[in-house]
């Protein structure tokens, strides 16, 4: 990306983290169902193209999960565009079939992980995040404040 560019870190949490299977043993997160949408938006007056990448830390499916703070490279770069006013969502199943095809264990097994989406112009991006637990239900919003590089 030139100097000047914006980048947006999203987190992401997807899929379905089982009870441990012994009192010892611990998740990078608490067992339930998560889900993660990702919304963009231009505000801007003219035609937006940006960026958008996942970089995945965690997939609950794969022998590299019992590998802990080893760095990840991202996925494939995609490039997108919105119009002046328009939206888009990037949820769970954009993370797995688009973002991270051929990478990734089919839902519902648990990921996780960052949407990184790169622009020259501001865009109002906000990542909502829903749990499903045993007797509960939450959801949370995060607006996502962009990286000046």
């Amino acid at each position: 990306m030139p100097e000047g560019s914006l980048v947006y870190a999203a987190k992401f949490v997807c899929g379905y983290m089982p009870e441990p299977s012994q009192a010892t043993d611990e998740g990078p997160v608490e067992p339930g169902s998560y889900a993660t949408a990702i919304n963009v938006h231009n505000p801007n007056a003219i035609p937006v193209n940006f960026i958008k990448k996942a970089v995945l830390l965690f997939d609950a499916g794969s022998k590299a999960a019992e590998r802990f703070e080893e760095p990840k490279p991202p996925g494939r770069r995609i490039g997108a565009e919105l119009r002046p006013d328009w939206g888009m969502e990037i949820d769970c199943r954009d993370i797995r079939l688009e973002m991270l095809k051929g990478q990734v264990s089919p839902a519902p097994i648990f990921i996780k992980g960052w949407v990184v989406i790169e622009s020259a112009e501001p865009l109002d991006v906000v990542a909502v995040y829903t749990v499903r637990a045993p007797g509960d239900v939450s959801i949370a919003t995060d607006r996502v404040i962009p990286t000046r590089l």
